[in-house]
């Protein structure tokens, strides 16, 4: 009987090899505590994780061709269109060169659309979706994305407020940081806590430090990783209470990337309540205008922002807003600024 089991597996390994398929074992003994049965394995085949990682990177592909052909036809469709108007009352919108409204008249658009016998939603948000230019001198070369933090002139109360840790100096800085929004606040004590993992990720959403944490806080760098507090990221400073103050009462402006063109990055930002007056909601707007323009990478040419669109979900409605009011209103500031760097440069050079 042993002899015609081991000329059957004989036979069977065989016909694996000629299908190309490899035999694991032979063995027609199972030792003790192993109860895992002899597999094949067909050759040239990878891992679950080696398969599904090779979708994503196939999906990931065909979504940036995608975008890239949809983004160059809408350019070349705006070249096309650029400067032509209709000449009569009633047109189609898509065969013309599509002007801005101002934003009053978006406001306007919206609020028709969000009356209560419509989509009833005045209380919603209004959303902004800034389209930034992160091109550089060199063709190959993009701004990867833009990052910054503005404390607004119209606070976004009806929003959660972000979570906050404080490392201070002393137990004074602890206090007025508490005082000012920290969710917690102290020194070695709390340095000891963050280290040993004893807040979750989900229970903070900033951490600020002073100064003399400078040399030591790198140890909290596979706790804290991108939340780490750092000078380049304006999160560590000799005023711990501004700055619990700037990350409590402030929003935080993140760029994302559209796969496939590096040449633009999308920002969507709460304006505020629609149901807002205009001249908050324009104030607020302001505000994105001039963080997104003085805060843009020196790398970057032109202008920082290429267009924007207002919305109130859920009514669908998106419309392109003339930014021009906006950016007239950020020119007498850029001016003074030029005319103090060249008064500057007289003055060193005079010395």
């Amino acid at each position: 009987m042993l002899r015609n089991l081991r000329s059957s597996h004989e036979k069977t390994a065989s016909m694996l090899s000629q299908l190309g398929c490899r035999w694991i074992s032979i063995s027609t003994q199972l030792f003790k505590g192993n109860v895992q049965r002899p597999r094949a394995v067909v050759s040239g085949m990878g891992s679950a994780s080696e398969k599904s990682k090779a979708r994503k990177d196939s999906a990931r592909e065909i979504l940036a061709t995608a975008n890239r052909i949809k983004w160059e036809q809408n350019n070349a469709r705006r070249a096309e269109l650029s400067g032509k108007k209709p000449s009569t009352n009633v047109y189609l919108a898509s065969n013309f060169d599509q002007s801005g409204l101002k934003f009053s008249e978006a406001l306007f658009a919206l609020r028709e659309a969000s009356q209560p016998d419509m989509y009833d939603c005045m209380e919603n948000p209004l959303r902004a979706k800034f389209v930034l230019n992160m091109q550089t001198k060199k063709k190959t070369k993009f701004i990867p994305k833009f990052e910054a933090h503005v404390v607004l002139p119209h606070q976004l109360s009806f929003l959660p407020k972000p979570r906050v840790l404080a490392l201070c100096k002393n137990s004074d800085d602890a206090q007025m940081a508490l005082d000012q929004g920290a969710t917690d606040a102290g020194g070695e004590e709390l340095f000891a806590r963050l280290e040993h993992g004893a807040f979750h990720w989900e229970e903070y959403d900033f951490v600020v430090a002073h100064s003399d944490w400078s040399n030591t806080i790198s140890k909290l760098r596979h706790v804290l990783k991108e939340r780490l507090p750092t000078l380049k990221n304006g999160r560590i400073g000799e005023d711990v209470t501004t700055l619990v103050s700037t990350y409590v009462n402030g929003v935080s402006l993140e760029s994302s990337q559209l796969e496939g063109v590096p040449e633009i990055n999308h920002l969507d930002v709460i304006v505020g309540q629609l149901c807002w007056e205009d001249n908050a909601l324009s104030d607020n707007m302001l505000c994105y205008f001039d963080t997104i323009e003085s805060q843009k990478s020196s790398r970057v040419v032109g202008d920082a922002i290429e267009s924007v669109h207002l919305s109130c979900p859920p009514t669908g409605e998106q419309f392109l807003l003339d930014c021009t009011s906006f950016t007239e209103q950020l020119k007498p500031a850029k001016r003074e600024d030029q005319t103090m760097e060249n008064e500057a440069e007289e003055e060193a050079i005079a010395a």
